[in-house]
Order: C-alpha cells, then structure tokens, then sequence
C-alpha cells in the first residue's frame, strides 16, 4: 500500500506541476497573430479534449485580435494612401513626361530646322532649295554670259563692219571730193575758157 500512495502522490504533484506550469498570458509575448492563436491554445486547461478558459481570457485574446485587425486595417489604409499619393505622383511625373516629350519635340524640331521669315524650315528641305537657288543662278549666269559673249561677237562684228564701212565711206567721200573738185575746176576752168571767148 505504501507503495500505491507514493505513486498516487507522485502523480497528484506531477499533474499539479504541470497543471501550474501553463502561462495563460504566454500569447501576449508573440508578435505573429498565428503564433499568438498557438500559444493561446497550448496554454489553455483541457480535460478529455474540452478547453477550459475563463472570460477575461477569451476578452484579453479577442482585445488583441481586434488590435491586430485595426493595425492591419490601418497598414492597409496606409498602403491604400500610399498606392493613391504614388498615382498622384505618377500621374504629375506622366504630366512632365509629356510637357518634356512636346518641348524635346519642338527643340528637335528647332534644331533640325532653319527660321525663314517666320517659318521654320527642315535643314535639308533649305538646303535643298538653296542647293537648286545656287544651281539656278548659275545656270542663269551662263546664259548670261553665253548672251553677252554672242552679243559681244556680234557688237564687236558689228563694229569691224562700221569701220571698215567708215573708212570706205572717207574713201569714197574724199575721193567724191576730189572728183567734185576736180569737177569743180574744169567747170571753172571750161567757164573761164568760155568767158574768153
């Protein structure tokens, strides 16, 4: 018998011990929800698969869950206001992107062309023209000179023609004039004999 009520006794103070061990506010130093639920129930008394709990337990626990749910809500809320400055700032950044893209836009444009009399005008399309304005004028400045050097030939030609014309026409007249004087003094001559007769 001595033998029965030291193994009943020993079995009375290991149960106690292990009853006594339970920390039922061990949940509190968890940080995770999941590992709090854990502890929680670890550390509840049970009895043939029954949980025994008293009603501050289950507000203590129902505190930190609603704890929980509110800084989740609030982490949400935050990220919501988070996600809604960044569309803001995306949209603002969209809004630059777009006045930057316009002003690259017009200093490519500004850049790849020249301003004529208020208009701008592509590089190669005034090159181009210039190229053809150049190519045109020296053109007509061969025609130019092609007219100038016929009208030359022909004015120097013509000049040949007008001296030698000039000097036959001083011939002629000096010789005109050496017949009509000559003419003139056989007449007067013829005359005189006359008058003498």
């Amino acid at each position: 018998m001595k033998k029965i009520v030291t193994v009943l006794v020993l079995l009375v103070s290991v149960s106690l011990n292990t009853f006594s061990k339970k920390d039922i506010d061990a949940w509190k130093n968890e940080k995770n929800l999941d590992q709090q639920y854990v502890v929680f129930k670890e550390n509840l008394n049970q009895w043939n698969g029954s949980f025994f709990f008293k009603e501050l337990q289950i507000d203590q626990f129902y505190g930190a869950l609603k704890d929980s749910v509110k800084g989740l809500e609030s982490k949400i809320q935050e990220g919501r206001n988070q996600v809604a400055t960044l569309q803001n700032e995306l949209e603002v950044k969209t809004s630059q992107l777009e006045e930057v893209q316009l002003n690259l836009e017009e200093s490519n444009k500004q850049v790849n062309s020249i301003r004529v009399l208020g208009m701008y005008i592509n590089k190669s399309a005034y090159t181009l023209f210039m190229f053809l304005v150049i190519l045109g004028l020296a053109v007509l400045s061969g025609i130019v000179f092609l007219l100038y050097k016929r009208s030359n030939k022909i004015t120097v030609y013509t000049k040949n023609e007008y001296n030698e014309l000039k000097e036959e026409f001083e011939v002629y007249k000096k010789n005109s004039m050496e017949r009509y004087t000559k003419l003139n003094r056989e007449l007067h001559d013829t005359r005189m004999e006359l008058k003498r007769i």
